[in-house]
């Protein structure tokens, strides 16, 4: 499902309540709303209460605001207000998800959030308020005239009620200055900072866990998922000393290991239940060894930038059956390097990884200068079942081998992915191969699964399989068959949503290792699905449909023609900020958008003949040029 972002706010402008003659009555409808659908929405009380909420927590409410007149309005700014009819806000609660500024038709309606996150104990009330404007006569909501001005106001919506409450589990680390130890609130705009750490090298913190409760407390989930899908991940998690349950008033700690392999600022996040902390750390040269990138390539093309703290893994084989597992691995130092980097020794350790096809240096130590580089292949080839590990060393920098292998009743598996080249908004079809005929009937799960190249986004609900709308389906494989059905087809139709990033299929049967594939989807340009432009006088309505599946789109271009083809006037807008809220508050449809620009005429609207249309994000511009009707 699209939504919608109202694109007029970037050049209309809300005047004061006091510039109007009158305020209407208040047009708005307040509901509270179930996103689910599974319960109707109910009124808003004029007063709401908010349940008790520890602080470092939050408690939310989703809202409708519904246009119940029969007039256009203008919903402008909604904010929750320390003071009945100020203007100063609540640092407790905010409102997310909410694109402010725009016309409402009559029984139009938006939907936002109202959150509060208490910074200390005790009550704390807000006001939730909000200016407007209705349409009457012949007025113009972004006029600047006061003739010609629509009435408007600011009302009050409702009191909110919230009590912040001791909190229950607070996580703490120690000042990095020395001077003490840091309570953490979550979701804070400050990283917690590991530092400049070498390449070479790595930076530990250790965090506390404590329970300020008088019960015991289920540990929540603890992880710390990778930054990005193009590198694995520098943040390791020791979790070995934390407990399934803490006791009222006990601690546990845990230690998180920045260890990079990649030079440059890198960010995620430690994520403990519900609650997410930045972490942050930079990896720097310190010795000429850190200088060098390393990176390596799988026979699928699909290019891993390998982190020290992380074990570059070889996937799994089946004993007897599969091919050996093969890396290939550059080793570059860059253009913009000063000096040759002397790489003093290069090696492979662990018995069933063996290193090959060295290319472009043939003994050690070895100097490397400036815009060159050196090749070499590291193969996984076990004998025996179960989980294998070595090291690579490359003079100083060190990185961590694993594979695992198993014995399976069925032959070889291989996926046949149509198209073989995979993109956004795509729909394609996959077939899981068998090497020989099954001497075995066997049921098995396939999976699909999603990591996205864009920052602070983990899926895209629109990826799945068409046939049953999920990202897993059952298959089988009976005796004699060599390939795998789901109701008797085996090819399958999926779907490849509309953000870049690394989709990755696998298959699992039982007693047999899960065989996967990945498949890069590129960054870009935004795609524009569908262009309209209608002629409302006294307005000229543009309304785009489309994706961008780097979610970077910002800045907007909207050329007129009159209807002899003459330019009219340009007009550059920067929507960033919608965009981004668009794309980054409770998304459900990844990078699909819906926007619509209403550019106020003075004059005679049937003059205007047309528009070029243009929509830029970082992989570059996507354009479009549309008759008015």
């Amino acid at each position: 499902m699209r939504r919608f972002i109202g694109i007029a706010a970037f050049f209309a402008f809300l005047l004061p309540a006091a510039a109007f003659a009158a305020a209407p009555a208040f047009p708005f409808t307040f509901y509270i709303h179930d996103t689910t659908g599974q319960n109707p929405d109910t009124a808003l009380p004029a007063i709401y209460q908010f349940g008790a909420t520890p602080v470092g927590g939050y408690t939310n409410v989703v809202l409708k605001a519904v246009n119940t007149t029969t007039s256009t309005v203008y919903l402008g700014t909604v904010y929750a207000a320390s003071t009945n009819g100020g203007a100063q806000l609540n640092t407790n609660f905010s409102i997310t998800g909410l694109y402010q500024d725009v016309s409402l038709p009559p029984g139009g309606s938006v939907v936002f959030t109202v959150n509060f996150d208490p910074a200390a104990t005790g009550l704390s009330t807000a006001y939730l308020q909000t200016s407007y404007q209705v349409q009457q006569n012949s007025c113009n909501f972004t006029s600047s005239t006061p003739a010609t001005q629509c009435p408007g106001g600011t009302a009050l919506v409702s009191t909110m009620n919230a009590t912040g409450t001791q909190p229950q589990l607070v996580l703490s680390y120690p000042d990095p200055s020395g001077s003490g130890t840091d309570i953490l609130q979550p979701s804070s705009a400050t990283p917690i900072g590991f530092g400049n750490v070498s390449l070479s090298s790595s930076a530990s913190l250790t965090f506390t866990l404590s329970n300020e409760s008088a019960i015991t407390l289920s540990t929540p989930a603890i992880s710390v998922p990778p930054p990005t899908t193009f590198a694995s991940n520098p943040f390791s998690l020791d979790t070995s000393k934390v407990p399934s349950s803490l006791a009222a008033g006990a601690t546990a700690t845990f230690v998180v290991t920045f260890s990079p392999g990649q030079t440059g600022v890198v960010s995620t996040n430690l994520l403990l239940g519900s609650n997410s902390y930045k972490l942050q750390g930079d990896g720097i040269v310190v010795a000429d060894i850190d200088a060098l990138q390393i990176s390596y390539v799988d026979s699928t093309g699909v290019v891993g930038l390998p982190q020290a703290a992380t074990a570059i893994n070889f996937g799994q084989l089946v004993a007897g059956v599969s091919t050996p597992a093969v890396l290939k691995f550059t080793v570059a130092n860059p253009n913009t390097s000063y000096n040759a980097v002397t790489v003093p020794s290069l090696a492979v350790t662990g018995s069933n990884f063996t290193l090959s096809a060295l290319s472009g240096v043939s003994s050690f130590p070895a100097p490397v200068a400036p815009g060159s580089s050196f090749t070499f292949i590291i193969t996984f080839n076990p004998s025996l079942s179960g989980t294998s590990t070595g090291t690579l060393a490359i003079g100083a920098r060190a990185f961590s081998l694993t594979g695992l292998t198993v014995t399976s009743p069925l032959p070889g598996l291989s996926f046949q992915v149509t198209p073989s080249q995979l993109s956004s908004q795509l729909q394609g079809t996959i077939a899981v191969q068998l090497a020989t005929a099954s001497t075995v009937s066997v049921v098995g799960t396939l999976s699909m699964s999603f990591t996205p190249s864009v920052a602070n986004i983990t899926s895209d609900p629109a990826i799945m399989f068409l046939a049953n709308s999920g990202q897993q389906i059952s298959v089988s494989v009976a005796t004699g068959q060599l390939l795998a059905t789901y109701n008797g087809q085996s090819a399958l139709s999926f779907q490849t949503g509309t953000t870049a990033g690394t989709l990755t299929f696998s298959v699992t049967f039982p007693n047999t290792p899960v065989y996967t594939q990945s498949f890069t989807i590129p960054p870009a340009v935004p795609q524009l699905t569908s262009v309209t432009a209608v002629r409302s006088s006294p307005n000229l309505v543009v309304t785009v449909n489309g994706y961008d599946n780097t979610y970077t789109a910002g800045n907007l271009g909207f050329t007129f023609y009159d209807t002899q083809g003459n330019t009219i006037t340009p007009i550059q807008l920067n929507a960033t900020s919608s965009f981004q809220q668009l794309f980054y508050t409770n998304n459900t449809a990844g990078g699909a958008f819906s926007f619509q620009a209403t550019f106020p005429v003075t004059g005679d609207v049937t003059r205007v003949g047309s528009v070029l249309v243009t929509v830029t994000n970082s992989a570059g511009q996507a354009t479009s040029t549309v008759n008015f009707q």
